[in-house]
């Protein structure tokens, strides 16, 4: 009978009743096709959600890399070295899902519910039951990696990365070391959509297309995937038809917004589609989100993030991000995306929104003495326990400070070997970095771990470009030039990596330049590391003081002879301190830099003049800041250093720098009498050593021009 029917013949309660019923589900499905119709909101903020931020252990969530929203708008987040997934409540609170997981990565949703997760260091694809925890293998074989296609127990994958599940249930993979996007069917077949045997860039038909460790994957409504093509700096698309294609990016490693055939990317590492049909990236080297729109003129442009990288939550034109990875979207357009450098959850947010919290900046340090208590005294050499000697120590200026020149500051400790000499591992770690190595083949080579970095080094293999013993079975492979030189070196993301093992050898620097710290909140190596056998009984040496105005113009004495004061008109003034410091056993032309600069202010008769009751410790290296401009704020003019050429250190103690923080500061003279006094500058090296200089000075008042 046909509904009109029924409700024709119905008596009047009943009638009202169904009527009332068709107007919700009209209602209702009004209210449906205007949510999936109307246009997403701008996002304009940044929050932190969730997060332990960095550890030393993995007991919490302090690891985010992958996130996926279920259709509740529930977020879930893989933790890679925690091996677990976590369900975040509305209060932030993280909750374990599943445990048990070997460096899980992406996640994504099935239709029914499932989580299904790229199980990178266990070579699996894996289903994670949410209620339950259950998790079940869908395709690969445990710890087993390989690159095979077949059923489900025969494939083999190699560190898959990325996973994305299409509409009718296909689960598809950025098997990433195999360079390859591999498809599971519902069956448990899996079968290779694009990609070859090693990496490379190459569109066209499958068979002929070339991937370079792929990281992530999005399946669109029309059976074509996007992925973010992590080695070749790339955002490519593989049509229905299987043919691939470059979207955006030239392969350039940089950051350039525009047209897509002209802007440029830097590892980017995660890809979401929103429901307008827009693209967001998360662009891990920049350290930025990115998007791609489509319509009259396609491009992309960076939505938030940017260089220097770190914790700022805010607007999204200040914010600051560190390493982001895994991103998706809720079902009211929120950006959920994992920071993971800062060991975080965070959401971008629509204007009128209310979630999450400001986090501090101060939230991503871990403090050295957390590292220094789980890492066991060694040094990167065989044997571990003879000390060697220093070569460079945390915060020193590189380059030179000059209105022509780049300067920077030294972000670890050098530690000097024989040319070819093999490089250890100071501490046990995992491999989280898709790309770990940077620089193959240059002199700055280098291998990032989460706690420790390496630079200057040949990483696994030795002084003839041949691969170090047992490494090749750990994840380590190279890529060669026609000459058989090595252009690329990859270490698998979850490749375990023990106090000892070998990490390469020494590049023609002759030294490690050993980093301590998570990226982007480095800490100095020297107060993170128990080096045996590493004493320092020498004191800095303070070459010269000088105090000019604030015009950097410096005084002078009446007459020019030592112990004469100098004449300072009052009113604000830098005091510049030459110094260096050396350690037991260092060859005499090393000059290192000291750990922590300051003054005081005293009077003729030696008293603390007021404001000055404490000696002002103003300069110390414990972190740096994330700005490179501060170099300028904390070496003078002048200021150099380098492997090759002059070492001059000349410190602007009135400024400030500590805990990762700088500004400026000044001596105001003008807040005391006429008269004499005497300015005491102290210079330390991080053992306690100390050296003071006590420079007399004369406060002259200011000569005011006559009005005519």
């Amino acid at each position: 009978m046909a509904l009109r029917t029924l409700v024709q013949h119905a008596n009047p309660s009943w009638r009202r009743f169904t009527l009332g019923l068709i107007l919700l589900a009209f209602l209702l499905l009004g209210w449906l096709w205007w949510s999936r119709t109307r246009p997403p909101r701008a996002l304009v903020s940044v929050v932190t959600l969730a997060g332990a931020g960095p550890r030393v252990t993995f007991d919490s969530l302090s690891d985010p890399f992958g996130v996926a929203i279920d259709g509740k708008g529930n977020v879930f987040v893989s933790d890679g070295l925690g091996g677990r997934i976590y369900r975040l409540s509305e209060k932030g609170e993280a909750q374990v899902v599943a445990a048990g997981l070997d460096m899980p990565s992406a996640i994504a949703f099935t239709g029914e519910g499932a989580l299904i997760v790229a199980d990178t260091g266990a070579h699996t694809i894996t289903r994670v039951d949410p209620r339950t925890g259950r998790t079940e293998i869908v395709a690969g074989k445990m710890t087993v990696s390989g690159d095979s296609d077949g059923s489900s127990s025969e494939a083999r994958f190699n560190g898959p990365i990325g996973v994305a599940v299409g509409t009718d249930g296909t689960i598809f993979v950025a098997d990433s070391y195999n360079d390859r996007i591999r498809a599971i069917g519902s069956d448990g077949h899996v079968r290779t959509l694009a990609g070859g045997h090693e990496p490379g860039f190459h569109d066209g038909v499958p068979s002929e297309a070339r991937f370079d460790t792929p990281c992530g994957i999005v399946a669109a409504r029309d059976g074509s995937l996007f992925i973010a093509d992590t080695g070749n700096h790339r955002v490519r698309r593989i049509a229905p038809n299987g043919t691939v294609t470059t979207l955006a990016g030239t392969g350039d490693a940089q950051t350039r917004d525009g047209p897509l055939a002209q802007a440029t990317f830097d590892e980017p590492t995660a890809i979401a589609l929103r429901r307008d049909g827009s693209l967001f990236v998360t662009d891990a080297g920049s350290s930025t989100i990115r998007v791609i729109t489509f319509g009259e003129t396609p491009s992309v442009r960076t939505l938030t993030g940017g260089f220097p990288s770190g914790l700022i939550d805010g607007e999204v034109e200040s914010a600051r991000l560190n390493d982001p990875t895994g991103l998706a979207f809720t079902p009211d357009d929120i950006l959920v995306f994992a920071d993971s450098a800062s060991g975080l959850v965070r959401a971008l947010l629509p204007r009128g929104e209310r979630q999450g919290k400001q986090s501090a900046p101060g939230r991503v340090f871990l403090p050295a003495k957390e590292i220094r208590a789980a890492v066991p005294p060694r040094w990167p050499y065989d044997p571990p326990t003879v000390p060697r000697q220093l070569a460079g120590t945390f915060g020193e200026i590189r380059g030179e400070v000059l209105s022509d020149h780049d300067a920077w500051f030294h972000s670890g400790v050098d530690l000097p070997g024989a040319y070819g000499e093999t490089v250890h591992a100071v501490y046990s770690e995992r491999v989280t970095r898709p790309l770990a190595v940077e620089g193959a083949g240059g002199l700055r080579e280098r291998l990032r771990l989460p706690l420790f970095g390496y630079i200057h080094v040949r990483v696994g293999r030795d002084a003839n470009e041949r691969m170090l013993g047992g490494l090749e079975s750990r994840g380590f492979s190279f890529r060669r030039d026609d000459l058989r030189q090595v252009t690329g070196v990859r270490v698998r993301r979850g490749t375990r990596i023990n106090a000892g093992d070998p990490i390469g050898t020494l590049n023609r620097l002759n030294h490690v330049h050993l980093i301590a710290g998570p990226p982007g909140a480095e800490v100095n190596a020297l107060t993170a590391l128990a080096l045996p056998g590493l004493r320092d009984t020498v004191p800095p040496v303070i070459e010269d003081v000088t105090i000019t105005d604030d015009q950097d113009r410096p005084f002078l004495r009446e007459e020019k002879q030592s112990g004469r004061p100098l004449v300072v008109t009052a009113g604000r003034a830098r005091i510049i301190v030459r110094a260096y410091d050396q350690v037991d056993g260092n060859a005499t032309y090393r000059r290192l830099g000291p750990y922590r600069l300051g003054y005081q202010v005293f009077t003729a008769a030696g008293q603390p003049v007021p404001g000055f009751a404490a000696r002002r410790d103003t300069i110390i290296f414990d972190r740096l800041p994330r700005d490179p401009s501060a170099v300028a704020g904390v070496y003078a003019m002048g200021s150099q250093s380098g492997y090759e050429g002059r070492t001059i250190f000349a410190y602007l103690v009135t400024n400030e720098m500590r805990d990762g923080v700088a500004r400026e500061g000044f001596w105001d003279s003008a807040e005391l009498a006429a008269g004499n006094y005497i300015v005491r500058v102290f210079v330390a090296d991080i053992f306690g050593n100390e050296t003071r200089r006590d420079v007399p000075v004369k406060v002259v008042e200011r000569v005011r021009a006559s009005r005519s």
